[in-house]
């Protein structure tokens, strides 16, 4: 009676000893599905330079996520340059809401290789009448530019689109970026300066019009210069606006103002709005404009990773030091898939990065889109976990 009794309470353990580790195993399954179960320890001190320079959804369109991009700048404490060849995901940890984020994908960018040394280029120009001056020089600057990608290691593609209160969209008035450069030199030699010379034009707006993704058809009343144009924008390139003007700019909410007579809605985005729609995409933009105007262009400019220039003093060689910077800029980028589809809800993120120079670690937060297709989510997942 006794051994029976005995048996039983083995049997009974056996149970529950095969029940636990059975949960334990679909716990690791799970867990392990999630990208691993044992989170990377916080960095207490940095010991690099690092930076997260941009950080969203939107890189690679709203329709793929769960796969968000990031920008990164790990640079030697020594001389503030990028550390180069950190090609392999084991470099960098990703924590998303205290959970390992997977697979990772690592794409250098610029100056990093020169196997992926890529650059689309838009200029953003106004060509209103107070312009006429600017033009000529601007065009054989932008010109002899082109001559200088095509001559050099660069992947580029370089276009441009004009505004005045406007997106213009006329003849020769908006080009897409090609890596034809003759094509490039002729278009633009085509343009010309005509209206406006009235006061403040939509600069911030055009910007907003050259970068709009395919699905941001109301970002801005002109729509997507990808959609009308038929191009889109190469995820691993540098994405570089050169906006070029001689006046300030409208806001939105002015009850009088040219650009009702063409957007009844008037402008739409601020520029802190615009730093941020470019930031989440990792573009970056530069200013050439008068120096009174600096005050009102540096936050855009330097809010991006750009710089801003007086068009008066050196335009000549504005546009040569642009392209100089193009071939020593160098993020990372960085795609993962966050195993949490909920709509609309504001995520942290932990980066962490690991070099023979040293470690460090950056916060940032980005918002999943207000609308999620559950269905192709998980099949984007399941995709990315397989790769």
């Amino acid at each position: 009676m006794k051994s029976k009794r005995v048996l039983i309470l083995v049997l009974a353990v056996f149970i529950v000893l095969t029940a636990v580790a059975c949960d334990l195993v679909s716990s690791t399954v799970e867990s392990l599905f999630d990208g691993g179960f044992v989170l990377p320890p916080t960095i207490a001190t940095n010991t690099i330079n690092f930076e997260i320079t941009g950080v969203g959804t939107g890189l690679r369109g709203y329709d793929n996520f769960p796969s968000i991009t990031l920008f990164v700048q790990p640079k030697n404490p020594a001389d503030s340059v990028v550390i180069p060849n950190l090609v392999e995901a084991d470099f960098f940890d990703v924590i998303d809401d205290n959970g390992e984020a997977r697979p990772i994908e690592v794409t250098p960018r610029g100056s990093v290789t020169t196997s992926n040394n890529m650059a689309d280029i838009v200029f953003v120009i106004d060509t209103t009448g107070s312009m006429y001056g600017y033009l000529d020089t601007m065009v054989t600057k932008a010109q002899d530019f082109a001559d200088t990608l095509e001559a050099s290691d660069v992947d580029y593609r370089v276009g441009y689109v004009t505004f005045g209160d406007d997106i213009r969209k006329g003849a020769h008035e908006r080009l897409a970026p090609t890596s034809d450069i003759l094509t490039f030199k002729t278009e633009i030699d085509l343009i010309t300066a005509y209206g406006g010379a009235d006061g403040p034009e939509n600069q911030i707006d055009a910007i907003d019009y050259a970068r709009a993704g395919t699905s941001e058809t109301t970002s801005n009343p002109a729509g997507s210069f990808q959609n009308d144009m038929g191009f889109l924008y190469r995820d691993a390139a540098i994405r570089m606006f050169i906006l070029i003007t001689d006046i300030d700019y409208h806001v939105p909410g002015e009850t009088y103002s040219d650009v009702l007579g063409y957007y009844p809605g008037g402008v739409a985005n601020t520029v802190a709005q615009e730093i941020a729609k470019l930031n989440a995409t990792g573009a970056v933009c530069y200013v050439v404009a008068p120096s009174y105007y600096q005050d009102d262009y540096e936050e855009l400019a330097t809010g991006t990773g750009g710089a801003f220039f007086d068009g008066e003093t050196d335009f000549a060689g504005i546009i040569d030091t642009i392209g100089e910077e193009i071939t020593t800029r160098g993020d990372y980028m960085i795609t993962f898939m966050t195993n949490d589809f909920t709509a609309n809800k504001l995520h942290t993120l932990r980066l962490a990065v690991h070099t023979s120079l040293g470690d460090a670690q950056g916060i940032v937060t980005y918002t999943s889109p207000a609308v999620v297709n559950y269905t192709r989510a998980m099949e984007i997942y399941e995709a990315g976990l397989a790769e």
